[in-house]
């Protein structure tokens, strides 16, 4: 039957993709050899955060980075006294400059308006770009410019967990580190799939080539999205796995916010047809793989219709064998701190977690960006 070969097309592009993954991470970094004092612009939106505000402020701050450096802090019209502080912060260090997301183009939508009054008010060439929730090391700025040459238009950076607070940041930070795994190995093959707004960089002249004009409708899109169109045009990206410039990501403790955030995710991977079609056919076989799973599990259990039970233990079992490859070398790569039981724990709760969010992505428009 053709839903048979379908379904087989699948599990194999499936399979392959973690091969691919795996294939990828073997592969050691290159060593960043720019030490050059290039002037740098670090952009961050902030939307209502006048809680996170300080500890990110303070953060800049602090950066031991010794070249020309301006910190673009954009209100993207906050309701909170976000502008206080940032107006407060630009008068007593001319470092930060306080800009409004209403001096972007008024045809972009969610956070990209705000990112776009950023660059055009930025007056250097290098992009820094992260979130008002995140932590910064004081090492950020520096390692992330030394990925940078000549040759370099767009530098991949890490959001990564390091404490858990309950089983939510505990998933939280295995699937970060996988999701990282995969982007890097990608990355490698020069292939690259995947960026993260939480810590990236660009060149301005790259985005005043492209810009958010063809994403203007996605919630996200100024990160992965974003990638895709820079990726046309034949740049030269690489990933930063240096913990000099990895980012703490904002731990997300409760369960409604986590799932927000990454619906928003997964409603990037559900247009992505449009921008690159191997990475679409990628994220379906993904999805489809945990569907088949779950479909296959509940007819062994319960319904007793297909008797397939050899066959979702042998797509167990390779789906295990790969993913635990991918996690060790990625775990060793990335040089962060998880066990194997968290390999496992990741493993159970990420097959209806994915079918959860891939069909969640179906209800985006319930969902924007810091309550609009």
């Amino acid at each position: 039957m053709l839903i048979n070969y379908i379904i087989l097309t699948l599990l194999l592009i499936y399979f392959i993709s973690l091969i691919l993954y795996i294939l990828g991470n073997i592969i050691n970094s290159k060593p960043f050899n720019n030490n050059n004092l290039e002037p740098i612009s670090v952009i961050v939106a902030v939307k209502n955060g006048a809680l996170s505000l300080p500890n990110i402020l303070n953060d800049l701050e602090n950066q031991n980075y010794e070249g020309a450096i301006e910190y673009i802090i954009v209100d993207d019209q906050s309701v909170d006294n976000s502008k206080d502080i940032i107006k407060k912060i630009e008068n007593n260090n001319n470092n930060f400059k306080y800009v409004s997301s209403k001096d972007g183009n008024p045809k972009l939508n969610f956070k990209k308006r705000a990112l776009d009054a950023g660059i055009n008010k930025s007056n250097f060439n290098i992009l820094l770009f992260t979130d008002v929730d995140c932590r910064l090391k004081k090492t950020w700025v520096t390692a992330m410019v030394k990925a940078f040459n000549a040759d370099i238009d767009y530098v991949i950076g890490v959001s990564k967990i390091d404490k858990t607070h309950n089983i939510i940041t505990w998933f939280q930070k295995i699937d970060l580190m996988m999701l990282f795994s995969v982007s890097r190995g990608m990355c490698n093959l020069n292939i690259p799939f995947a960026s993260i707004g939480q810590n990236q960089a660009y060149k301005k002249d790259l985005y005043e080539k492209i810009g958010f004009m063809g994403i203007s409708d996605s919630i996200q899109g100024d990160d992965t999205l974003f990638l895709q169109l820079c990726v046309k045009q034949n740049i030269k990206v690489i990933f930063n796995d240096d913990p000099k410039s990895f980012v703490d990501s904002r731990k997300e403790k409760n369960l409604l916010p986590f799932i927000k955030q990454r619906v928003r995710w997964a409603a990037d991977l559900k247009v992505m047809w449009n921008y690159n079609k191997i990475l679409f056919m990628i994220s379906l076989s993904t999805f489809m793989t945990n569907l088949i799973i779950i479909i296959l599990l509940i007819d062994y259990l319960i319904l007793k219709i297909f008797n397939y039970g050899e066959i979702l233990f042998l797509i167990l079992f390779l789906k295990m064998i790969l993913e635990l490859f991918l996690f060790m070398i990625g775990r060793f790569k990335l040089k962060i701190n998880i066990n194997l039981f968290d390999f496992i724990y990741w493993f159970i709760l990420q097959i209806p977690y994915v079918i959860f969010m891939g069909i969640g992505s179906f209800f985006i428009q319930f969902i924007g960006w810091r309550k609009r």
